[in-house]
């Protein structure tokens, strides 16, 4: 017979009981704060108001949020009831929003104010939404969030559940193939939408949380990345309230001067964040001339794309941190290779996390690729999601295989190459972006780069560089030539860009990844025939 024990939520709440953390500060959001017994509280007071809108377990919450307090009860509170959360950025458009409500067949949405008219916009063509709870105020046919939770009694008990039943979707980046049979409304995109169950935080915490980085109940937590992702879900509220630790949520944008402040204020010994927020924190700390602001930190950890070598070294230099650098995916809930850097050659990712195996397999192969041979990784591993939300579960156990290309050193550090879907060929051989932009940051100039393939006047796929000057650089004819020449000196020739963009900065999504398809379509959009610039400047 299952029990409320197996409910994620309750575990979280009964591991604060146990640890006897229940007059402690778990959450803090500006100037408010929640103890472990507030939070089990309001928790308890969500899942009833749920009850009384006549919400039955197994039925989908779409959560449209800033991370903040509100955020964090909605998400654990439908949990405990025995619902499906499913946080959503708040960054989101109102299509996004409606893709992902019609897809999972939510029937509540509970949102910020200021989302009200994103979401009345297209409420109409979500037949199964019947519920909008607004936190800071609420409209005609709306509920306030606060009130409902206010006047609700806190619920005696958590939901029974299976340990398998499924407690939260978090949608990852593009969409799926279409199932045999399945109709799609125009415009309604299908989605990847990953389940994962009441035990997949609780395998992840203890793989990721605490046999790898040692989260305690001393630890102060401040997390950068957006509770609406995987990695944010994770490393800024599940992990450090299991741990017993102490976490700071940000519902504005992460910026250097509220990242800044929140170090001073909060004083944390662990930090989550992208390379991109690094890059940033360290470029600003030294306009600022900033003394090692982060040196006083146990651990800083950057996960969500690729982090360059050059930024690495900066960020010890300048922000005084050595970063744990890792790969990980929304199908695992969490980073399945992780590792401090400086271990193995420039642009190691790490090693495998405890209860995950890996395997590199060849191209056009069923045989495993070699030691320094790129291939595409699969994972076996615990948390890994056997099916996309509307799929017939798969077998648990089985490979996953990834869209990612990596290579294995002979001492067993993972190096990441690229996307399968972003390689293109040049000449009939295979070029990965990911090499490129390694070869292009490796100079003094370069702070950010994207590479990409690109039509040239004869319809052939060449490379394109995107690029972002570094601090003391100015865009010129004789940089974009001096940098051709450095990657030719670097990779084999046909790998260098045929044609290098200035940008003030790079098209990012909410997790800080680089959204290529921007720079494809603004390429696309180009009716200017390009000649490869393959001349030096004329003095």
């Amino acid at each position: 017979m299952a029990n409320s024990q197996d409910n994620l939520a309750s575990t979280i709440l009964r591991a604060a009981a146990d640890g006897g953390w229940r007059d402690r500060v778990a959450l803090r959001e500006g100037d408010r704060q929640w103890t472990y017994a507030q939070l089990a509280d309001q928790v308890a007071r969500v899942a009833t108001a749920f009850r009384t809108l006549r919400i039955e377990q197994g039925d989908r919450i779409v959560i449209v949020m800033p991370d903040s307090l509100e955020a964090a009860s909605a998400i654990l509170g439908a949990i405990y009831f025995g619902a499906v959360a499913v946080p959503v950025s708040e960054l989101s458009r109102s299509m996004e929003i409606r893709n992902i409500l019609n897809d999972t067949g939510a029937v509540v949405a509970v949102a910020h104010a200021s989302l009200q008219p994103t979401i009345e916009q297209i409420r109409s063509e979500v037949p199964t939404l019947r519920e909008m709870l607004i936190v800071g105020g609420s409209g005609p046919g709306q509920r306030d969030f606060g009130t409902v939770v206010r006047s609700s009694a806190p619920a005696p008990s958590a939901a029974e559940v299976e340990k398998d039943d499924i407690a939260l979707i978090l949608y990852s980046a593009g969409a799926r193939a279409a199932r045999d049979g399945e109709q799609v409304a125009p415009g309604i995109k299908r989605l990847r939408g990953v389940p994962h169950t009441h035990t997949t935080p609780l395998q992840a915490f203890e793989s990721f949380g605490e046999q790898f980085l040692g989260l305690t109940e001393h630890d102060r937590v401040l997390s950068v990345v957006r509770v609406s992702t995987a990695y944010g879900l994770g490393t800024g509220l599940l992990f450090p309230l299991l741990a017993g630790a102490e976490s700071l949520l940000l519902p504005e944008q992460p910026t250097s001067k509220n990242v800044f402040a929140s170090i001073d204020s909060f004083e944390p010994t662990v930090m989550f964040a992208t390379p991109s927020i690094y890059g940033q924190l360290a470029r600003d700390a030294v306009a600022r001339t900033m003394d090692r602001p982060l040196a006083s930190l146990r651990t800083c950890v950057s996960g969500a794309e690729d982090m360059p070598p050059k930024v690495i070294a900066r960020v010890k230099d300048v922000l005084g941190a050595d970063v744990t650098v890792g790969y990980g995916l929304t199908e695992a809930f969490q980073f399945v290779i992780a590792g401090p850097s400086g271990s193995g050659r420039p642009g190691a990712c790490g090693k495998p996390m405890p209860g995950f195996t890996l395997k590199i397999m060849a191209d056009e192969s069923d045989e495993e690729a070699g030691i320094d041979e790129i291939g595409t990784l699969a994972i076996k591993g615990a948390t890994l999601s056997s099916n996309y939300w509307g799929e017939e579960r798969g077998e648990t156990g089985e490979w996953f295989t990834t869209r990612d290309r990596f290579m294995v050193d002979a001492d067993g550090n993972y190096y990441h190459c690229g996307r399968v879907d972003h390689l293109f060929k040049v000449g009939g051989k295979w070029v990965s972006p990911g090499e490129v932009e390694h070869a292009l940051l490796a100079h003094e100039a370069v702070w950010e780069c994207a590479v990409i393939g690109a039509d040239d006047e004869d319809g052939l796929i060449k490379p394109m560089a995107f690029m972002v000057c570094n601090i003391g650089h100015e865009p010129s004819p004789e940089l974009k030539h001096e940098l051709r020449e450095f990657v030719k000196n670097e990779l084999a020739p046909y790998k260098y860009p045929r044609w290098i963009e200035f940008v003030d900065e790079l098209p990012k999504g909410p997790h800080g990844k680089i959204l290529r398809y921007k720079l494809h379509d603004k390429v696309k959009a180009s009716t200017t025939p390009r000649r490869a610039e393959t001349q030096a400047p004329s003095r």
